[in-house]
């Protein structure tokens, strides 16, 4: 058995190579991790290796089975995703072929998608029937957003599951997931990827320069996913703008205003996300700067934004004594507040006003 192209994630394939090879599979998976860390890749690996006809190594990636597999055709495979009722055909057409230029790379272009209640009475009408080449593979892509009527119907499917049917259900966040689904889903944890890893990768299928592909793999976090999208953004911008945050927080109020509202004129949801991210890595920068500020040899190491080292060196000392830990609590509770749909300019007024306090009274 081969994964290859999975990055990382050696304890995942070593626990699915496995089973496969002992033909012990599993009724039911729960991978769980990061987004990006390759969760929704491996799956659809893992499908094409049930399939695989291939006598060497699986999936061989040539055989019929697998290039149906890959290319969502196989009768037998099935695939479901977030989306808005309202989706058409096309639509998720062009989601799956997303999917299948890049397993990394599934495109999301609807706000707030779910999994409705009629997805999954389809996939339980399906799996009535007989599987055509003796097994049915399903994935359910980020399965924390199915609603609570169609969990409650997964659960009936995940109590009596056709012996020839494998669900795997992928989740950045499984304990939004019902435990009664957990339990009857054997659990695979994905872990960051390593930032070599991505560097190494970006270099050789972007062809960029080992310098941008070291600060993207810093900046990614571990998410493969989101290193494919810092190649193709405006990193530069994004990083000028996450400073020009962290500074609006100790300007006067009418210029906070301004700033926000600015802010939420020219990003989206998910820009708005990826500012805050950014913002958290320069007080991370910072932290480090402060900490280690007599170990200069190690700074080319530890620090992300090392281009922006005299503006950070500025800002720690303008601010030595500013309480880190309280600053990250805020930054990552405005993250979270991203992804519960609270209204932007909410979210970015209460982080400044608090930020605003925390710095200024310890500095």
């Amino acid at each position: 058995m081969s994964f290859e192209k999975i990055l990382g994630q050696k304890r995942p394939k070593e626990i699915l190579q496995k089973a496969l090879e002992h033909n012990r599979l599993a009724s039911g998976y729960l991978f769980s991790g990061a987004e990006g860390v390759g969760k929704e890749a491996l799956a659809i690996e893992f499908a094409k290796a049930v399939f695989c006809t291939s006598k060497g190594t699986k999936p061989c990636n040539a055989c019929s089975g697998c290039r149906r597999v890959g290319n969502f055709s196989h009768p037998d495979f099935i695939f479901i995703f977030p989306k808005p009722k309202t989706a058409s055909v096309d639509n998720e057409r062009e989601i799956l072929d997303s999917l299948n230029r890049n397993p990394y790379l599934r495109k999301k272009p609807w706000a707030s998608p779910g999994i409705s209640i009629d997805q999954i009475r389809e996939l339980r009408r399906v799996s009535m029937l007989k599987p055509r080449e003796g097994h049915r593979v399903v994935i359910i892509a980020e399965a924390d957003k199915m609603t609570v009527e169609a969990g409650n119907s997964l659960l009936k499917l995940l109590e009596e599951p056709p012996p020839s049917m494998h669900l795997v259900l992928t989740s950045a966040r499984p304990n939004v997931l019902l435990p009664t689904i957990i339990s009857r889903c054997q659990e695979i944890r994905f872990g960051l990827i390593s930032d070599e890893e991505i560097e190494e990768t970006l270099t050789r299928e972007k062809q960029i320069s080992s310098e941008q592909a070291r600060l993207i793999s810093k900046i990614s976090q571990g998410s493969y996913r989101r290193a494919i999208e810092l190649v193709e953004e405006d990193l530069a911008g994004r990083r000028k703008t996450a400073v020009e945050l962290v500074r609006g927080c100790l300007r006067d109020n009418l210029s906070k205003f301004s700033l926000i509202e600015k802010t939420i004129a020219t990003y989206d949801k998910r820009s708005v996300k990826e500012l805050l991210s950014l913002m958290l890595i320069w007080f991370r920068d910072a932290l480090i700067l402060a900490s280690d500020e007599n170990e200069k040899e190690s700074l080319q190491e530890k620090i992300i934004n090392l281009d922006q080292l005299e503006t950070l060196q500025k800002f720690v000392t303008a601010f030595r004594q500013i309480n880190f830990e309280e600053i990250f609590s805020e930054i990552e509770k405005s993250i979270e507040l991203v992804d519960r749909n609270v209204q932007l300019n909410l979210i970015l007024i209460v982080l400044f006003t608090r930020l605003a306090k925390i710095i200024s009274h310890k500095g």
